[in-house]
């Protein structure tokens, strides 16, 4: 509601309204003021005021234009700024999925890989052997 008072408030023109006003006024002039007004100023009274209406008519009916071609560039404005937005989201949401599948995978490779190593430490024959000298032992425990 407030955005249409706005562009209806951007479309009016405060001076093509006064020049109509004046029109006006001249056409009543020559109208009512019959007894005041000389029979030869009516003619070009009512023709000057026709004129002042006309053109005041054309002057608020290219600023409404022109207010509402501003309004439609700018909504257009911000139809293209948010569909960039929405592919630019949509690249970054791709792009974290690709990478979430890629991460995924390579913990599962490294799950798979580490399973195998135990796997083969506890096959190993020589699991329980002697890594170490019993006297370099000593001596280690010793610090």
């Amino acid at each position: 509601m407030i955005g249409v008072l706005f562009q209806a408030w951007a479309a009016f023109s405060p001076l093509a309204s006064i020049v109509g006003a004046s029109g006006i006024a001249c056409v009543l002039v020559a109208f009512l003021g019959a007894m005041f007004v000389p029979e030869r100023l009516k003619l070009p009274l009512i023709g000057l005021g026709a004129l002042l209406i006309a053109g005041a008519a054309v002057w608020q009916a290219a600023e409404a234009k022109g207010a509402h071609d501003l309004y439609v560039a700018a909504h257009q404005a911000a139809l293209r700024a948010e569909q960039l937005r929405a592919e630019k989201a949509e690249a970054i949401t791709r792009t974290l999925a690709e990478q979430a599948t890629r991460e995924r995978a390579a913990a599962r490779a490294d799950t798979l890989k580490l399973k195998e190593l135990t796997d083969a430490l506890a096959r190993d024959p020589r699991r329980d052997g002697v890594c170490v000298p019993r006297d370099l032992s000593r001596r280690l425990r010793a610090l």
